[in-house]
């Protein structure tokens, strides 16, 4: 259950930082972040539960949340690399999501 509260912790710092960033470009980053708000809920379930089926689905949540964010942001930094900067703090964060996912499982 560590690797998921720390998840737990990622998935509300990315939510702060992903809403600067879905701010910045509009509804183009709905699909990630309402899949970051369910992997956030779901994670939080899987905390407070321990039932495996839903720390399972927390996991899957988590890796797709990550996806989501490389997906929906391609466009924009491939045609507009000078405002990549501004997306670097999510993308950090999220990328950890899968790391601690696969952590979770190990252990």
């Amino acid at each position: 259950m560590t690797y998921q509260i720390i998840a737990l912790a990622v998935m509300l710092s990315a939510m702060v930082s992903g809403f600067i960033t879905f701010r910045m470009i509009g509804m183009k980053l709905a699909v990630h972040f309402g899949t970051l708000a369910l992997a956030l809920i779901v994670t939080l379930a899987a905390v407070m539960t321990g039932i495996p089926p839903i720390i399972y689905a927390a996991v899957a949540m988590q890796i797709l949340a990550a996806l989501t964010a490389y997906t929906q942001t391609w466009k924009i930094l491939q045609y507009n690399f000078q405002t990549s900067p501004g997306y670097a703090p999510h993308l950090a964060l999220v990328t950890m999501l899968p790391v601690l996912a696969i952590a979770s499982l190990l252990t």
